[in-house]
Formats: C-alpha cells, sequence, structure tokens
C-alpha cells in the first residue's frame, strides 16, 4: 500500500467580508475597509473575488478566505494586500499577461 503525500488545494476564489452593519457601535468588516481590500486584491491578482455579507467573524474583521477550504485571515488591512497577492501568486501562479482566460483557474 503506498500513500501519496496531501496535495494542497489551490484556491480558485478569495472571499471578502463586506458586511456593514447599521449600528454604529457594533464592528463591521466594510466599517474597517474591506470593500478598498476586495479591489486591491482584484487589480493585483487574476483571481475571482467574491464579496460576501457575513463570515461570522465581526469582532475580528475584515475577515478573508480563501476558498475552497482555505484558511480565515482575520484583522486584514489594506497593507497585508501585497502579501496577500504574493501568497495567492504562490498557489495559483502568475497574472497573465494576455487578455485570455486566467491560465490558473482553468483546471488544467
Amino acid at each position: 500500500m503506498t500513500t501519496e503525500p496531501p496535495t494542497e488545494i489551490i484556491p480558485k476564489t478569495v472571499l471578502v467580508c463586506v458586511n456593514r452593519r447599521f449600528r454604529g457601535d457594533q464592528p463591521s468588516c466594510a466599517q474597517r475597509g474591506s470593500e478598498e481590500i476586495a479591489d486591491a486584491i482584484e487589480r493585483g491578482i487574476d483571481i475571482k473575488v467574491e464579496r460576501i455579507i457575513c463570515l461570522g467573524q465581526c469582532k475580528k474583521g475584515p475577515t478573508i478566505r480563501f476558498a475552497p477550504a482555505g484558511r480565515f485571515i482575520l484583522g486584514t488591512a489594506l497593507e497585508d494586500v501585497p502579501a496577500l497577492i504574493n501568497e495567492l501568486h504562490d498557489k495559483c501562479g502568475q497574472r497573465d499577461n494576455d487578455d485570455g482566460p486566467p491560465m490558473h483557474l482553468l483546471g488544467s
């Protein structure tokens, strides 16, 4: 019997919480800049960014998650985006230079 090493799941989507609570005394990801973070990720790498209403971590946000099966990244700031993009490049490959679909998302 052979056992193969576990393969790392390649992120295909970045989930970004953009929930904004109506009560100003309660924390929310949007109140802390998550919409700008989502925009910056989209500008930095060819990967789907999905804005989610809530990831259940309001007190620790802005919250990001690489999907599928990725870790939660809590307390994200705009200054953290370059490191996140570098991590995504390492996992998914580099941004394509042509106008075609991103090669790392084609599943081949």
